[in-house]
């Protein structure tokens, strides 16, 4: 299970999940990839732009679901049409990039594929596109790549990979394990030995490799994806194909092949990032103003510090307040204090059905 440097590069843009926590901007009918939640591209068009210089537009997938394929055509045009992977239900992301790994096997069988989510904030293009650029020359002899983030602090809400600090210079570092979110505690003694990373999310594998590990690490998964493979491209069989993944596992790539994988390598990023996952993440990809407020949008501020305000139509006036979260959206209101933003679903489940 080897891949060369000189394999032509694929990647796969996961465009899915429903972003509750930036409510009201963001709603099940546009999800957070697809909000300009930091300027005026969204963050699926950032995540496109970001690879241009890498990788030809003729060789990146958007991998969406039919729900919202119509906005990601539109927000996209300069992508192929051909190059859209509708999947016929969301099954995570072991499900998605398994069937992307069959329309490119269809295209290119010895193609090196780099999977990336397309709602996270990426910062220096440069310094992300050369960490892209050794991942790919230490993926011959391992069996994939995987990127990793220096903690910046103990974060409770990722997940961790720990590496072995190679002996010898070198930007690959040698996977020991995933770990799941750890509490607070046990995150702090993570940051402070130097060999624990953030999981990124973002993968390189050859694509024959990919493939064969699916059969290996998840058998009922390949065995739905071999049903699949002869149904790519025909229409009359998109009943069938949706009946069969709909039955694939329910499960991520991370837990599904990545955890139980040997031969990983690890390539620290040499980029800021963030999955910026709720509104009060915003104060890590934003610049603030002198009071510390972070604001998009139509602000005016007076005597207010430490606020997140964002203006999607309106003017937003703040007077004497602070540490809040201030969204107009839609026709919607948000206010909550910050150290309440990470536990939106709640209000949202309060709210009960949205339309937007």
């Amino acid at each position: 299970m080897e891949a060369g440097p000189k394999m032509a590069l694929y990647t796969i843009v996961m465009a899915g999940g429903r972003g509750e926590r930036f409510w009201p901007l963001s709603t099940s009918k546009l999800p957070k990839p697809f909000i300009p939640l930091l300027g005026s591209n969204s963050l699926l068009q950032e995540t496109v732009a970001r690879m241009q210089p890498l990788v030809p537009l003729e060789r990146i997938l958007i991998s969406i679901g039919k729900e919202h394929e119509e906005i990601a055509r539109r927000q996209l045009p300069q992508v192929p049409a051909k190059n859209f992977i509708i999947e016929p239900v969301g099954r995570d992301t072991s499900a998605c990039l398994g069937f992307c790994a069959l329309h490119i096997e269809q295209r290119d069988p010895d193609a090196t594929l780099l999977a990336l989510p397309a709602d996270h904030f990426i910062g220096n293009g440069d310094a992300y596109l050369k960490t892209i650029q050794k991942g790919i020359e230490h993926l011959e002899g391992a069996t994939a790549v995987v990127f990793g983030i220096t903690p910046m602090r103990a974060e409770t809400g990722y997940g961790y990979i720990l590496a072995e600090k190679p002996s010898i210079r070198t930007d690959a570092w040698p996977v020991i394990r995933f770990i799941e979110k750890p509490d607070a505690p046990t995150a702090e003694r993570y940051v402070a030995s130097g060999n624990y990373f953030w999981n990124s999310g973002m993968f390189l594998w050859n694509n024959r490799t990919l493939l064969e590990l699916f059969a290996m690490l998840m058998p009922e998964t390949y065995q739905g994806l071999c049903a699949l493979r002869p149904l790519l491209g025909k229409g009359a069989a998109d009943a069938r194909m949706t009946e069969i993944f709909a039955s694939l596992p329910r499960i991520s790539i991370d837990y599904g092949i990545m955890e139980k994988a040997s031969g990983l390598r690890l390539i620290p990023a040499e980029f800021a990032w963030d999955d910026i996952g709720n509104w009060a993440s915003l104060e890590r990809a934003l610049a603030p103003d002198a009071l510390g407020n972070i604001a998009q949008g139509s602000h005016v501020s007076l005597d207010s510090n430490g606020c997140i305000i964002y203006a999607q139509s309106e003017t937003i006036a703040t007077f004497g307040v602070s540490d809040l979260v201030i969204v107009q959206a839609y026709g919607e209101v948000l206010v909550c204090s910050k150290d309440k933003a990470a536990d939106l679903k709640r209000l949202i489940t309060a709210l009960g059905p949205q339309e937007g």
